[in-house]
């Protein structure tokens, strides 16, 4: 759902020298979706540890930075990938700019989360960040009502605010919505439907930024029509 220059920030498999390793698909410094070069491979290990730093280069803003994986027999691709340096940040993505600081910060993490394989915590991560995301939409829309807004449940903000789109998602969504911690009761499955999230969150980005685009002409509209 996000527009086709964006694509989603993602582990993938490398391959070099005989080895494979987990990095992410975009550049930590401008953002693009690349296929890096190794400048350099750096080893540590001991008794309970085998880390592998690549130095690789963006072919595009010619930037350096790290990758860090465990390279441990023992371990699997899930949990190969440790980190990046400099940590990679959203807040270059096109969609992501036009959100509040409150938006970002919380989707970041729950992006991080997700990266670092802490399931749960992107799980409510990225319901609050869609939260955030839906109720900003609707004081943008609805100014006079922002108390009503903001004193909402999310489910009750898409129902009162955005009925006219609600019914573009799923019934399984709306569901986990309404009782997110029900769901995430009902052990390991509910990880499937952080997906699910994800989709409403790119639905709601690309909506905030057509939003953001009309917005203007209406009210010059109104204005000459008064």
């Amino acid at each position: 759902m996000l527009q086709k220059s964006e694509k989603k920030l993602t582990k993938m498999r490398y391959h070099y020298a005989n080895q494979e390793y987990i990095i992410l698909n975009k550049c930590p410094h401008c953002n693009l979706d690349i296929h890096p070069t190794v400048e350099n491979r750096y080893r540590f290990e001991n008794k309970n540890f085998h880390i592998f730093i690549l130095s690789l280069t963006c072919p595009s803003c010619r930037k350096d930075y790290f990758v860090v994986n465990n390279c441990e027999k023992s371990v699997d691709d899930r949990n190969r990938y440790l980190f990046t340096i400099p940590h990679y940040s959203l807040q270059n993505e096109t969609l992501i700019q036009n959100t509040s600081k409150k938006f970002q910060n919380l989707y970041s993490q729950s992006v991080q989360a997700e990266i670092q394989g802490h399931d749960d915590i992107a799980f409510f991560g990225y319901i609050k960040s869609l939260e955030v995301l839906v109720k900003d939409i609707a004081i943008i829309e609805h100014p006079d009502s922002e108390d009503i807004v903001l004193f909402s449940s999310l489910i009750q903000c898409l129902e009162k605010f955005h009925s006219t789109n609600i019914h573009l998602f799923s019934k399984r969504l709306l569901e986990v919505l309404k009782n997110d911690y029900l769901h995430y009761q009902k052990g390991p499955e509910f990880a499937k439907y952080t997906g699910l999230v994800k989709d409403c969150i790119d639905y709601f980005l690309l909506y905030l930024e057509l939003l953001q685009k009309t917005l203007p002409i209406n009210i010059h509209r109104r204005e000459k029509e008064a």
